[in-house]
């Protein structure tokens, strides 16, 4: 009689494992606890189960559970920052951005600019070039010390006809020539995220396309 009550004691859990509705840890976990507990119900009374390893492995047990839930509370924070990112990437919307530029469009309105120096010069020159190649204007700003130097380019005034240009920033100093690194500012018109990296992206105003928002070294 005794030895029937075993036998069906001892199926239970079996049953449990394969009727398990996930392979989480808390559910091998709560598994784990029936086999543990229909064992210990019929252990031999003479030759009684060691607990030390029952103990061992609901630490480890524990353990991979904390673990999942840390993952899981990880992907909600990540959930979390990128709608709020959403929400205040909806403030840049309309603001101006000053980006590192050199190839732009422009209509009938004004564009402004900078060039970064990482030295003194004698002389900056910025060579306004059109569709084709050809060097249509020269902006000539004369001795610049280092940091930003501000710049205007004014169509109507320059007489520039609406459509695709670029820029090149010619430097001076001594008997050494070359080019500075030159931004372009343009309207915000749209951000969008990139779901697979998780990256802001900006789209700008006067032809210069889609950039991340790190690449934005001020917004006014």
């Amino acid at each position: 009689m005794n030895v029937t009550s075993a036998t069906n004691n001892n199926t239970n859990p079996t049953d449990a494992i394969v009727n398990s509705p996930g392979n989480d840890a808390a559910s091998i976990k709560n598994e784990f606890m029936t086999l543990m507990i229909a064992q210990i119900q019929n252990q031999d009374p003479t030759n009684p189960v060691d607990g030390t390893e029952y103990v061992t492995q609901l630490a480890q047990f524990s353990q991979v559970e904390s673990l999942e839930q840390m993952r899981a509370n990880q992907s909600t924070q990540m959930v979390i920052m990128e709608n709020l990112g959403i929400v205040q990437s909806a403030q840049l919307v309309g603001k101006d951005a000053m980006v590192p530029a050199s190839e732009f469009s422009i209509e009938d309105q004004p564009l402004e600019g900078k060039v970064f120096l990482s030295n003194a010069v004698e002389e900056l020159n910025i060579d306004i070039v059109d569709n084709n190649g050809e060097v249509v204007h020269t902006l000539n700003l004369g001795a610049q010390e280092v940091g930003d130097t501000p710049f205007t380019i004014d169509p109507e005034a320059l007489d520039l006809p609406a459509g695709e240009y670029s820029i090149v920033a010619n430097t001076t100093a001594g008997d050494v020539s070359k080019k500075a690194d030159t931004f372009v500012k343009a309207e915000i018109e749209k951000i969008h995220f990139i779901s697979a990296s998780g990256m802001m992206m900006a789209e700008l105003g006067n032809g210069l396309g889609t950039i991340s928002v790190l690449e934005i070294s001020e917004v006014s």
